[in-house]
């Protein structure tokens, strides 16, 4: 048996029996545990998806993607036509996601204890489902948030905000993809939520920021809950400037603090692996860093994403 037979082999017995007693249908199985064997493998359900890096493609000496694939075959009885292969290139400010397949959509409705998501496993770069930010899904789904306003913003395919609405909060969804919202409203209709009772609103979030900051809100008017979880860099058509997120978490940060009750709370979150929150953060409000908490037990990678819950002073 080789190392990557083994490995997966151990990881597979292990993180299955934990998923199904947690009640998980999409985990995060192996995580470039073995130098040669550079690749990410995410399970759901009877599918999986690899995930290699360009540079290990083009690097012929770490092209060890079929006995991977094999190993998966025999030691996780996986089909071959159920393994996804994706790649991720280098995000720099030229970078854009895109399509990545034109196949027919590969569709499966992942369970993560009481609620579900809908998953796309072939179309895009990612599925649609950010499996690192599991514990924060699961404790707003058992908060005590009926009838409290909820702002998610950069909402991708609004699983924190299904993860809300679950617990009773009435939801603002704001992204700049019609895709991404719609793909927020087949959630919230799985889940049997009205999205009618909801907002999905189509903007720039930095535009939408800075514009209702700039309004004088009642405290009603205000939000008992934030959830900021934007990408490290991005630029496209729709926006003015460079969007970078440790230049720009300032702003961020400070113009979700007006839209905030004063009993609020911010969960700011990236995945800036060279992040550091500017000092002048810390001074200006109650500051916790729940990043350890928030990586989940399947994750081999500690730096994946911070989390930071962010409380105005009293």
């Amino acid at each position: 048996m080789s190392a990557i037979h083994g490995r997966i082999k151990k990881l597979y017995r292990h993180k299955k029996k934990w998923a199904r007693k947690n009640k998980i249908d999409s985990y995060r199985l192996y995580d470039r545990d073995i130098p040669d064997f550079p690749f990410i493998v995410d399970c759901h359900g009877p599918y999986c998806v690899i995930y290699r890096r360009e540079i290990d493609r083009i690097d012929e000496k770490k092209n060890h993607l079929p006995l991977l694939i094999d190993a998966l075959i025999n030691e996780c009885e996986y089909s071959e036509k159920n393994i996804v292969i994706k790649e991720r290139k280098v995000q720099d400010e030229t970078f854009q996601y895109t399509k990545e397949s034109t196949h027919q959509d590969l569709v499966f409705n992942s369970k993560e204890g009481e609620i579900q998501f809908k998953l796309i496993l072939n179309r895009y770069i990612d599925t649609g489902l950010f499996l690192d930010h599991r514990p924060l899904r699961q404790k707003l789904a058992n908060e005590q948030l009926e009838d409290k306003n909820v702002l998610n913003l950069f909402c991708y395919t609004g699983s924190l905000s299904v993860a809300s609405a679950h617990a009773g909060a009435i939801v603002t969804s704001v992204d700049m993809s019609n895709t991404y919202l719609n793909w927020a409203e087949d959630n919230f209709k799985l889940n049997n939520i009205d999205p009618n009772k909801h907002k999905f609103i189509r903007e720039d979030v930095l535009k939408y920021l800075a514009h209702n900051a700039q309004k004088i809100l009642k405290e009603e008017e205000k939000y008992d809950l934030i959830i900021l979880d934007p990408p490290s860099m991005s630029k496209s058509k729709k926006m003015e400037k460079l969007f970078d997120i440790q230049s720009d978490h300032i702003e961020l940060i400070n113009n979700c603090a007006k839209l905030l009750k004063k009993d609020g709370t911010l969960y700011f979150s990236n995945n800036l692996r060279s992040f550091k929150l500017d000092e002048s953060v810390q001074e200006s409000f109650d500051v916790k860093d729940l990043t350890k908490w928030s990586i989940p037990q399947d994750f081999h990678d500690a730096k994946i994403h911070k989390l930071y819950k962010i409380n105005l002073h009293c």
